[in-house]
């Protein structure tokens, strides 16, 4: 089975608005410690070091007179570096329904938000997550409901509530009480039990990050333009009747798409291609580019055949495309037939083969594909998938830009990797290495044009104006690369939050000068890595995401025109960057004309009417 992109991490929450105390059901049974406070288990991290420690104080509380105490001294940056753990203490049954509930707060941190936070979630030896949940106070007592229903058996102690504290990059001292995990098996179903509601920090009608967004949209997204109506022998002519109708935007819109479904047959694919292109203008491939599935490592619906045909039908659409991805260089990330190369754990005696290898397959897939693509993903996610450059050098990233370079004089070149918009924006060693990354490349002279940020996200997103902080960072550090959300996505059950983020992620992103697109990560259920982050369900309902989606997109930022020609036969005004299709008439003649409308491109369009 291949490897799914990584897992979006926990995204933080605004403080949860106050609700009438809610009571827990009777009838659940306990399955964790009955003393959480004083029976735990904790491991204090590494980074270096110990991230922190742990101790019982006494609380002041009507539902428990003591707490756990966790001081953070040493975060890392990665919420599971450092843990308080409460096992299952009898055995856990498929479809069993629980109810995890505990309290937080923080009792000291320096967060401009004023927030303490960690992260709790229910995790197996394996690293299966039944839960991964954001904790955030400023310092009263929060209340947590957190039901879910058991997607597998598991024996006693297999299973473990644990509160990860590694996240961020400053210390912090919070403490946790309370911590239950009830199991009611078949009484009750997830529906029945109460559930703390989760959101994100922005999501206000009145938000004050509206407004400046909404100015930036209309400085930098559109354009004046003046229209110019000739008669035959080149005299104006006014009076003259002006439709100006916008087909498509210069911004891209997009979705990775499946080759094999763009080219297949039946409803499902005929409904597939039908809303490809009705929502997108922009796609790539979500799989079939990688390089197990273009070498026929993953079965017959992947192949280069099927690949370039997907992408063509895209290009015969007047898609931008991209390509995912040339080099994605940890061994559990390469190729099957890379493996003999790469000795597990001792990248130092990796086969020097193995670089060739590499730079071989670069030219292979730019060369095949480069009628059919504008761009490409060049390396993925290099903050955890490195072993190719512990095996021979970073100087390796800087030959395979230039590797693409040497195919594709033209092509846009990408570096791709996660964690840095998502997380709440908190994954301050991750942020850093990518910009040191990128810095690297820069000083060596690869010739990259783009940073890729994935904006995978959980059910309480990262805040609005965080993700402008985090997107201008990159811009002040880079102003000469383009930055593109490339992996969207929001993983939650909650429609409406849902809906609402993907209004305010889509609208703060294109706000910024510096971007130039926003694609999404799938948008069928029945092709999708996290199905409830899609906006068609299995049997293509409609989702209130995909109606923001559209809303945004063919609206809100929508114009046509309509006027007639002054006296210098001009028709003038200002409408969003792309195409659109100027339509002139007088006294029964008329011509039509598509134009560009672009920041570096023609404003001025002139049509003239036969004689």
């Amino acid at each position: 089975d291949p490897d799914p992109e990584p897992q979006p991490e926990p995204d933080p929450e605004p403080e949860p608005q106050p609700e009438p105390v809610t009571d827990i059901p009777a009838g659940g049974v306990s399955v964790i410690t009955s003393a959480p406070a004083t029976s735990y288990a904790f491991w204090q991290g590494d980074n270096n070091g110990a991230v922190g420690s742990a101790e019982t104080v006494s609380a002041d509380h009507e539902q428990f007179s003591q707490a756990v105490r966790v001081s953070v001294t040493n975060p890392s940056g990665e919420f599971y570096n450092g843990q308080l753990q409460y096992p299952t203490t009898t055995a856990l049954n498929e479809d069993d329904v629980l109810l995890l509930h505990l309290y937080f707060r923080s009792v000291e941190n320096t967060y401009e938000t004023g927030a303490g936070f960690a992260t709790v979630f229910m995790e197996t030896p394996d690293y299966t997550k039944y839960v991964q949940h954001e904790l955030s106070s400023a310092g009263e007592w929060q209340e947590y409901f957190i039901p879910l229903q058991m997607p597998r058996t598991e024996a006693a102690g297999e299973t473990i509530v644990k509160i990860g504290f590694g996240d961020g990059d400053r210390a912090q001292v919070f403490e946790v009480g309370g911590v239950q995990l009830l199991n009611y098996s078949n009484t009750l179903s997830v529906d029945d039990l109460p559930v703390t509601k989760l959101s994100y920090v922005g999501r206000e009608q009145d938000a004050s990050w509206r407004a400046e967004a909404n100015a930036r949209i209309e400085q930098y997204r559109k354009g004046d333009f003046t229209v110019t109506v000739l008669d035959a022998d080149g005299a104006a002519v006014s009076g003259a009747d002006v439709q100006v109708e916008f087909e498509k935007h210069a911004y891209h819109f997009g979705s990775v798409t499946v080759g094999s479904l763009l080219m297949g047959e039946g409803s499902d694919s005929d409904t597939y291609r039908e809303k490809v292109l009705e929502l997108f203008n922009q796609s790539g491939p979500e799989n079939d580019l990688k390089w197990a599935p273009w070498a026929g490592e993953w079965g017959t619906s992947f192949n280069p055949t099927t690949t370039i045909a997907a992408l063509q039908w895209l290009k015969d659409h007047d898609f931008y495309t991209r390509g995912h991805v040339l080099v994605w260089p940890s061994k559990r990330n390469l190729p099957e037939l890379m493996q003999g190369y790469l000795p597990e754990g001792n990248p130092a005696a990796a086969d020097p083969e193995a670089k060739q290898k590499v730079l071989d397959h670069i030219d292979d897939v730019t060369s095949a594909t480069a009628a059919v693509l504008d761009e490409w993903d060049v390396l993925n996610e290099p903050y955890d998938n490195h072993y190719l450059m512990d095996a021979f050098g970073d100087e390796v990233m800087v030959d395979w830009f230039e590797q693409a370079r040497t195919n594709l004089p033209a092509h846009k070149l990408y570096i791709n990797d996660y964690s840095i918009l998502s997380g709440g924006g908190r994954n301050f060693s991750h942020q850093d290495h990518y910009q040191q990354t990128i810095q690297y490349l820069k000083d060596n002279d690869a010739p990259i044009d783009g940073i890729g940020l994935q904006s995978h996200f959980g059910n309480s997103p990262t805040s609005i104006s965080r993700i402008y902080d985090i997107i201008e960072r990159f811009h002040q550090a880079f102003p000469d690369l383009k930055i593109r959300s490339t992996e969207f996505d929001v993983n939650t059950t909650d429609e409406d939050l849902q809906a609402d983020f993907t209004r305010d992620f889509l609208t703060i992103f294109f706000s910024h000068p510096a971007t130039v697109g926003v694609q999404k990560w799938g948008f069928w259920a029945g092709a999708h890595w996290n199905p409830d982050a899609a906006m068609y369900t299995q049997d293509w309902q409609e989702k209130p995401n995909a109606q923001a989606w559209k809303q945004a997109i063919y609206d809100t930022w929508w114009n046509d025109f309509s006027g007639t020609t002054n006296e210098a036969g001009e028709y003038a005004n200002r409408g969003f960057y792309g195409e659109y299709t100027v339509t002139v008439s007088r006294e029964g003649q008329e011509q039509s004309q598509s134009v560009m409308l672009l920041p570096d491109g023609d404003s001025a369009f002139t049509l003239k009417l036969a004689p």
